[in-house]
């Protein structure tokens, strides 16, 4: 992490959100799946 002075320009900022944005979409796809998964071994176990 560094701890630099925020100043990044408008574009720079955006692009940095949506990189955060794509992020945080691909961990809670990969959660739901891992959930799905667990689910589905849990019905095909009882």
């Amino acid at each position: 992490m560094e701890t630099t002075q925020i100043t990044l320009s408008q574009p720079e900022l955006a692009e940095k959100q949506r990189r955060q944005k794509e992020r945080l979409k691909a961990m809670v796809g990969f959660m739901i799946l891992i959930a799905g998964v667990m689910y589905g071994l849990t019905l095909t176990h009882l």
